[in-house]
């Protein structure tokens, strides 16, 4: 007698059924894309636009900014907030680039993460994935300060880089929100929070 098939496996079959139903049913032929370079990984994107979408990770250009800020009282701290500045080599006319929740028009600043969120958005679709992004140029500035001053800085600026600029707000007896903002629009980019003995 045959070996029975087990419930778990009567319950997987038709949703791995309805999940390939849904992907043959969009009607958009995708294909597989390994990226190499400044931005590194596998995508399934629709075929139409792979090469697009190759030559466009190719070209980004990719520069990391940290920014790390130290506080001094009875008990020491620091906090180091990232963000990635990207510049494309070109605007798509047929999809568009989504990184870390930004979308991305020229050059833009983003949250930076090692594995780095993208979305390629076509023709009303989505398609999401990770990629590990190499900057070719890094830039670190750092200092810090005694927590009798940042307890009365509100939107306070700490540092400056370029057209980036470190932002404390003090929340309460040492507890700090620090932003990372890009002038001359004020734009927050990343923000991070630090209270001293480790308190929620």
């Amino acid at each position: 007698m045959g070996k029975a098939l087990s419930g778990k496996t009567l319950f997987v079959f038709p949703v791995a059924l309805a999940i390939l139903g849904l992907l043959w049913n969009t009607g958009i032929p995708t294909t597989y894309t390994q990226l190499n370079g400044t931005f590194s990984g596998g995508l399934v994107i629709p075929s139409a636009i792979a090469g697009d979408v190759e030559d466009y990770f190719s070209g980004m250009n990719a520069t990391l900014y940290g920014f790390e800020a130290g506080v001094v009282g009875d008990i020491n701290a620091s906090i180091t907030l990232y963000v990635l500045k990207v510049t494309p080599p070109f605007d798509p006319e047929d999809f568009e680039v989504s990184i870390n929740g930004r979308l991305i028009r020229g050059e833009t600043y983003v949250p930076y993460a090692e594995e780095i969120p993208v979305q390629i958005t076509y023709m009303g679709r989505d398609y999401s994935f990770f990629l590990t992004v190499q900057p070719a140029k890094i830039f670190k500035a750092s200092g810090s300060w005694d927590v009798s001053y940042l307890n009365n800085a509100t939107n306070v600026t700490l540092i400056k880089m370029n057209d980036l600029k470190l932002v404390v707000y003090a929340m309460g007896p040492e507890d700090y929100e620090f932003a990372v903002c890009k002038t001359p629009e004020n734009t927050e980019i990343t923000r991070g929070g630090l209270t001293l003995g480790g308190q929620e």
